[in-house]
């Protein structure tokens, strides 16, 4: 369907390995024994069997007719892949992270780092900017790379000259970033499976890991050896109300044999009588958590309820020169001819404007966008939006039933034409400006320039006399939806029988198709004839809504008089904070015109919500403190770190010095169900004389 599409061979074909990742590159032509053909390019990616995190690129190129007979042979040979990835093979476990939402978080640590270590570490996006440095010089001759007779050695000449670049990366580099839409994010470095081994492995059993303790580097012992006997103390000693401290206390105290004595400073600390390991209580809750999850310890010490409760162009033929779905596109925006009335009366408002984008190739109407009252950017940007997503959600987006909306169209196009109105405007595309260029712009007053995208525009007849206004009887809802469907019966309605070459005539009489821009644009991607891009719903969110922040609250988040949620939100880690968190707000996408969904960012991923209607209810606040000096920062975790051990040492000496004197534990007891009763008989007696109220009985 498109440049960068993923195909697979379902049982193998060919030279096509079954399970493997193949990537459709675009048309060329080559020299086959002696006779040009038109070739379509295929890439796919290797991993070294040496080196795991090493990768290779390989080319093929296959005759067009070929790769279209196996595309639509039955069963097909070869065919789009269920999941089209956003990133390369490496990276698919982050397929649908937003980098730069986690980066504002990484910002802190990574200033904290570089003081530490007395370097620069690279941000995400100075990782990607180095790699983007690397293939620029590829990048300019793009087009002649993926037309050369060997793509890769042309791009080893742009870079062997540099010691810096190693050929077979920048040649990975080069297409990871085209086939994946061209997104800087597909040069990231595959840092999220760092630290995935395992500490308590073999290799590692007798290591310590962690920061050192403030005692020495080599002070301490690893808890590896004692993660079984460390659990069996937790268990044995959890119970309702009884923390982790207090656990660790006693189980270094009654299990491991540990005793607290007093340094030469004066302090309070614990030591082993013999010299025999022993558990820090960094490491005891550790090794419980990751052991049975921190929600088991929360429920253990808190119990069910609370846990429950506090879960929160050319003049002339413009078309003869293209032969490819969206090879060229073209927008425009016009002004509706009857003003939409008024959701409370009959009055008119300000007249809605509509922007389109058309395939040039085919003739369809690939995306619509509206905005109330003047040329904005943000229709050219819902439009965009319209071409990006599959028709069950923009039928959802704008409450049409996805049956009543025949729209298959679907696609970025590498670059557009555009009048001098907000689409040509510099601030509009400033952000898309990489992806998503404006090619050209039409000269001012001149409909030829663009002359597919002009004739689709609605025709109204110019009246003489005294002015007129036409109302209409729907609302500007009602309005929008009337013209997705008028858009969506252009495809279904338009003769381009004359953009029909000779063989796809034949096609179309074999097929049974009829001369229209659904059937011509179902014609050409049924053979992968294609320039779109690809977007996931996530990307076009993030490319094309208008980022606003929004507040949230106990009942979701608030846009203008609406409250939005959904169930992935109220399990998120975002409503947790509500009621802690004073004025508690998030990153939102929106579109002025489309009031029943909304995006919000939460931890680096997208999630919608629908409006819907709740009783609002107040937030509370959380008292936060003031951050300290860094300096003073510093020597207060020291402190602290120090005061915590010595803290746990000398509670450890009370009780044992308790236990000593009354042979009773600290905690002895246990816990019954149901309320105390009330005192009676000789309880009650017994208290009446504990306060002094009766006289002893007599022995």
């Amino acid at each position: 369907m498109f440049v960068g599409v993923q195909i697979e061979a379902p049982q193998g074909w060919g030279s096509f390995k079954r399970a493997t990742r193949y990537y459709f590159a675009g048309d060329r032509s080559d020299v086959i024994d002696g006779v040009t053909v038109s070739t379509v390019l295929i890439v796919w990616f290797t991993q070294s069997a040496k080196q795991w995190q090493s990768w290779r690129v390989h080319t093929m190129m296959l005759p067009r007719r070929d790769f279209e007979l196996d595309l639509t042979a039955n069963p097909p040979h070869l065919r789009k892949c269920a999941r089209q990835f956003n990133l390369p093979p490496w990276l698919e476990e982050v397929d649908d992270v937003n980098f730069d939402e986690i980066e504002e978080r990484r910002h802190a640590s990574l200033a904290r780092r570089n003081k530490k270590h007395g370097r620069e570490l690279r941000s995400y996006r100075q990782q990607v900017e180095a790699r983007l440095s690397k293939i620029s010089a590829a990048m300019e001759l793009s087009a002649e790379v993926l037309m050369a007779p060997d793509p890769l050695r042309l791009i080893y000449k742009t870079v062997k000259n540099d010691a810096s670049c190693h050929a077979h990366r920048v040649q990975v580099w080069f297409f990871a970033f085209l086939l994946h839409g061209q997104s800087e994010w597909a040069l990231k470095q595959p840092t999220h499976k760092n630290g995935c081994w395992k500490r308590d492995g073999d290799d590692h059993k007798n290591k310590k890991f962690g920061r050192p303790s403030l005692a020495g580097s080599c002070f301490g012992w690893t808890a590896v050896e004692m993660r079984d006997q460390i659990v069996d103390c937790y268990l044995r000693y959890v119970d309702l109300g009884i923390t982790m401290r207090s656990i660790h206390r006693k189980a270094l105290r009654d299990d491991f044999g540990c005793v607290t004595v007093t340094d030469e400073n004066g302090n309070d600390t614990w030591i082993h009588p013999h010299n025999k390991p022993f558990p820090s209580y960094g490491q005891f809750r550790y090794m419980v958590v990751d052991e049975l999850t921190l929600e088991f310890v929360q429920t253990q010490i808190y119990g069910h309820a609370r846990m429950k409760s506090k879960a929160a162009v050319n003049v002339s033929n413009q078309t003869a020169q293209y032969s490819s779905i969206l090879e060229e596109l073209q927008v425009d925006a016009y002004f509706l001819a009857e003003r939409p009335k008024s959701v409370n009366s009959d009055e008119p408002t300000e007249p809605l404007v509509v922007a389109e984008a058309v395939c040039v190739t085919t003739g369809a109407v690939v995306g619509v966008g509206f905005s109330l009252g003047s040329e904005t950017g943000e229709a050219y940007r819902s439009m965009l939006f319209c071409m990006a997503v599959p028709n069950e959600y923009r039928a959802r987006l704008y409450g049409i039933a996805p049956e009543k909306l025949n729209w298959i169209m679907q696609g970025i196009s590498a670059a557009f034409t555009s009048d001098r109105g907000p689409a040509g405007h510099r601030k509009f595309a400033e952000h898309l400006e990489q992806r998503f260029p404006v090619k050209t712009i039409a000269p001012s007053y001149s409909g030829q320039a663009k002359a597919p995208v002009e004739t689709t525009h609605p025709k109204s007849v110019q009246l003489e006399g005294q002015p007129t206004y036409r109302v209409s009887k729907l609302n500007v809802i009602q309005m929008m939806k009337r013209e997705i469907l008028r858009a969506a019966g252009k495809n279904h309605s338009k003769d381009i029988s004359p953009r029909l070459s000779d063989q796809a005539i034949h096609d179309f009489h074999t097929e049974g198709r009829v001369a229209t821009p659904h059937h011509y644009w179902q014609y050409l991607s049924e053979r992968l004839r294609t320039c779109a891009r690809d977007l996931s719903i996530e990307e076009a969110v993030r490319a094309f809504w208008t980022t606003i922040k929004l507040p949230v609250d106990a009942d979701g988040v608030r846009f203008r008089h609406r409250h939005y949620t959904s169930t992935a939100l109220g399990e998120s880690s975002l409503m947790k904070q509500v009621g802690l968190t004073k004025n508690l707000e998030v990153q939102a996408y929106v579109l002025s015109l489309v009031v029943r969904i909304v995006w919000v960012e939460v931890n680096g991923r997208l999630i919608e919500l629908e409006a819907t209607r709740r009783v609002r209810v107040g937030d509370e606040e959380k008292m936060i403190t003031l951050s300290e000096h860094e300096a003073t920062a510093d020597l207060l975790a020291e402190l602290r770190s120090k005061t915590r051990t010595s803290a746990q040492a000398a509670v450890n000496r009370v009780e044992a010095d308790f236990e000593s004197m009354t042979g009773i534990p600290w905690d002895a007891g246990s816990r019954k169900k149901g309320s105390p009763p009330k005192p009676s008989g000789s309880v009650a007696h017994e208290a009446k004389v504990a306060k002094g109220q009766a006289p002893r009985k007599a022995a």
